[in-house]
């Protein structure tokens, strides 16, 4: 793919039909169409679909986890309580509130169950995803094996409650306490 204005409309015209029509939305004549283009040119750009999918994917996911890369580490190793508990929450919250990045995200969960160069794009994403947060965790860990086991509830616990928040009897603030109780737990265990 040639990187220039015009992948970048293309891709930007693309998102946009992804977050208000979803993946049947997207087209390659209906993205030519919206980005005022012809389907040969955006087809000298993106061969097919697939290639087009594949490059908002990795756009959406740099953005992402560059945000994430920008967090901070739990630096608080008197107390690290009240510093996991305000990520946790932020996480949680975000997840919750149905934002253009969660539209999205959707879609790709979607897309990935039939497409495997997707669900390819989804794993490594969620693998980056957990290499970040672990460098964020890590501070307060006994050991790189609590990193991991926090990290491999962290993240699940997160995704699943963005979908399944609204329906549950519980609110964020009660739920991010009980979860960062959790989370704190595994870090801190000297047993392995």
């Amino acid at each position: 793919m040639k990187k220039n204005a015009k992948t970048d409309l293309i891709i930007d015209t693309a998102l946009h039909i992804l977050r208000h029509e979803g993946d049947y939305g997207v087209t390659m004549r209906k993205v030519a169409n919206e980005a005022g283009m012809t389907l040969s040119n955006v087809q000298y750009y993106f061969k097919n679909k697939d290639e087009l999918l594949k490059a908002m994917a990795d756009r959406y996911f740099k953005s992402c986890l560059d945000d994430m890369r920008k967090m901070d580490p739990i630096s608080n190793l008197e107390n690290p309580s009240n510093e996991l508990h305000s990520l946790l929450e932020s996480f949680l919250s975000h997840g919750l509130k149905l934002t253009q990045m969660c539209r999205i995200f959707r879609e790709y969960w979607a897309i990935s169950t039939r497409n495997e160069v997707i669900n390819q794009h989804i794993k490594f994403y969620y693998e980056e995803m957990a290499l970040i947060l672990a460098d964020k965790l890590r501070p307060i860990s006994h050991s790189d094996s609590n990193v991991s086991r926090a990290v491999s509830i962290f993240i699940p616990f997160v995704e699943g409650y963005s979908i399944t928040a609204q329906a549950m009897p519980e609110r964020i603030d009660s739920i991010s306490k009980i979860m960062t109780e959790v989370i704190l737990n595994l870090l801190t265990d000297e047993h392995e």
